[in-house]
């Protein structure tokens, strides 16, 4: 850093430079982007702890079930199962009925209506909530199980990084290898075949989520996708549910036996009440350098506080008595200490052990300048009455800096991909564009990046087809229908009689068609007396076309609303979604709804010819569809009647 002209900025929070590593204590997130933060107690300073994870990592002996209130619960050679809120435990199979296949279970899992335990090397699997044991997996050392979809089970053995997938049979599918650090102490599955894991690591928990790979999530990612439990404590001696009640929120605790018990006194805390660290000397590149101003960004929740003091020295040395300390919570100040080339800072952060305050940053302004530097020197000849100016100047400054900060910024504002999801509504304002209320952010910004070249093509079929993909995540087909009308007219000469005709097939019948002399009888044919009866072929449907899109296009009310907005004023559109076949005579669109499927089973008696009645099924039989270029001649070898 050098001394210039202009105020030069030093910001702090980085996890390289600046901070005395042998002056931090119990705090932790230096590396972090989310900012510094007071430690966890125990082994696990930077967190997530044990307790926080409960709700979507339940202790193993400990499961779910399909209904809300429904739980599993391994209690010594037993399955209890739990039905409703605040009900009792009851053995899962009643005496008569129990198979006695568990001698020592350490882990149970639960997805829909089926059950799997780990049992002394063995992994049973059960259907119907216990009633049919579907497969019995043997492995040793099996440790950790959790349910997939289409009936799969993963299991984990005990310091292994590998899972192992197993089909509902139990034969072995794959083994997966993780490459995750530590131990898989917990597995869940989610949509989509994504499985989550949870390891410990000399005492570190961590996340991670994948299917074949795996990468490092975070619990804001995992309570995301996946919706929480009830549990909410659990240790040595029981466990707790927070579940719905008639009159609010009921905690239940129980022992590991299933018997009711008292709950267990609050814990002392999630976050340590008090930590703090300080920089090293931090060089200006100037001698006796007049520091300006510290300025701290933090989030402070209620409880909480972030302390921050500062001395200045010229060699680097300085007492404990030299430190400028401000009072706790205030966040913006001026250096009140002598001229110096280093400063050090000291931050402390204190809580009650609930919540944390978060540091974001810490600047620091210097050299010092203010609005007094313009003032003439006869304001400033009085070292007392100099001081004084400066520092009441000092407030306009940051006043102005404020107003100018906003000014330079401004231009960020009309940038899609940098303002905050909640200023997307107001720039669509700015350019006219409005939302529904299902799109995300990340389509919202992709829309306004798209809304200069949407508008200068709009009205035109790729802007519209653009737009579409832009949203919906699909490739539209705009079919314009007045270009397809000429079918209707075999040549311009044609005679009255064959105008609307083709060979002795009438394509449109005389009721249909416009009043002509000696050809339309009197009351049959509407009488319209403007235009060509040549062109209604082509302006009955001028200015209309129809967007087809492929089948399982979702919410298709929205993209009618789209295409209402994006089409010009004088036409008309209509949304086609592709079903399960396609209709002759109606406009097939191929790779939208057509779909080639083998010929029905040939039957004689009772079939009515024309009418989806095969008597003879071809030379390559019935078991063969349409086949493109081979055997697919219309109208050598295909018929539509």
């Amino acid at each position: 850093m050098t001394c210039a002209p202009t105020n030069v900025t030093f910001r702090l929070l980085d996890d390289v430079v600046g901070w005395d590593e042998a002056t931090v204590t119990d705090v932790v997130g230096f590396a972090d982007p989310a900012g510094v933060r007071l430690a966890h107690p125990g082994s696990s300073p930077e967190g997530p702890t044990r307790t926080e994870l409960l709700p979507w990592f339940p202790d193993p002996r400990l499961a779910p079930g399909c209904r809300p209130c429904a739980w599993y619960l391994l209690s010594g050679d037993q399955v209890l199962s739990r039905d409703t809120c605040a009900g009792d435990w009851s053995p899962l199979w009643p005496p008569h009925c129990d198979p006695r296949l568990l001698r020592a279970p350490t882990a149970v899992a639960s997805r829909g209506h089926r059950i799997a335990v780990v049992d002394s090397g063995r992994v049973f699997l059960w259907r119907n909530e216990g009633d049919q044991l579907t497969a019995v997996i043997r492995l040793r050392q099996a440790e950790i199980v959790a349910l997939a979809q289409d009936e799969q089970a993963l299991v984990s053995r005990a310091g292994s990084d590998r899972i192992r997938r197993y089909g509902p049979d139990g034969r072995l599918c794959e083994v997966i290898r993780t490459g995750v650090g530590g131990e898989i102490i917990g597995i869940r599955t989610g949509p989509g075949r994504t499985i989550w894991l949870l390891t410990e690591e000399d005492g570190l928990l961590r996340i991670f989520r994948g299917g074949h790979r795996f990468r490092e999530s975070t619990v804001d990612e995992l309570a995301a996708a996946l919706p929480p439990s009830s549990l909410v404590a659990a240790d040595d001696d029981g466990f707790c549910l927070r579940e719905k009640g008639p009159d609010g929120d009921v905690t239940s605790c129980y022992d590991w036996e299933g018997q009711p018990r008292e709950a267990p006194a609050p814990e002392t805390g999630q976050y340590v009440t008090r930590g703090e660290f300080a920089t090293k000397l931090i060089d200006s590149g100037i001698s006796r350098c007049r520091w300006h101003r510290v300025r701290v960004d933090a989030d402070v929740p209620a409880g909480t506080a972030v302390s921050v003091a500062i001395v200045v020295s010229e060699d680097g040395q300085f007492a404990e008595s030299d430190w400028q300390t401000v009072a706790a919570g205030v966040t913006d100040f001026l250096v009140d200490q002598p001229p110096g080339r280093y400063l050090t800072a000291r931050v402390r952060l204190s809580g009650d052990s609930s919540s944390t305050p978060v540091l974001n940053r810490i600047r620091l302004d210097f050299p010092r300048s203010t609005s007094a530097d313009l003032l003439p020197a006869a304001f400033r000849q009085d070292p007392a009455a100099d001081d004084f100016t400066e520092r009441f100047l000092t407030l306009f400054d940051a006043s102005t800096a404020e107003i100018d900060r906003v000014i330079e910024r401004y231009p960020a504002l009309l940038d899609p991909a940098g303002v905050p999801d909640g200023a997307l509504p107001w720039l669509a304002g700015l350019l006219g564009l409005a939302f529904e209320a299902g799109w995300d952010a990340k389509t919202r910004r992709e829309l306004i990046a798209a809304a200069p070249g949407l508008y200068r093509r709009r009205g035109t079929p790729c802007a519209l087809a653009e737009a579409i993909t832009i949203v919906f995540g699909v490739e539209p087909v705009i079919d314009e229908l007045a270009g397809d009308r000429h079918w209707a007219q075999v040549r311009a000469t044609a005679t009255p009689s064959t105008a609307r005709g083709l060979g002795s097939v009438r394509l449109f019948g005389r009721s249909s068609s416009r009043l002509r002399l000696d050809t339309s009888a009197l009351g049959a044919a509407p009488l319209r007396a403007y235009g060509d009866p040549d062109t209604d072929p082509l302006t009955e449907h001028a200015h209309r076309f129809r967007v087809l899109l492929p089948a399982g296009t979702a919410d298709e009310d929205a993209l009618r609303r789209l295409v209402v907005r994006q089409a010009p004023a004088h036409t008309r559109g209509s949304v086609r979604a592709a079903g399960s076949g396609f209709v002759v005579g109606f406009r097939s669109t191929v790779g939208v709804d057509t779909a080639f499927v083998p010929l029905p089973p040939p039957v004689v008696g009772g079939v009515r010819l024309n009418h989806d009645g095969v008597l003879r099924p071809g030379p390559r039989g019935a078991r063969h569809g349409v086949s493109v270029g081979v055997m697919s001649a219309v109208g050598v070898h295909t018929r539509v009647s």
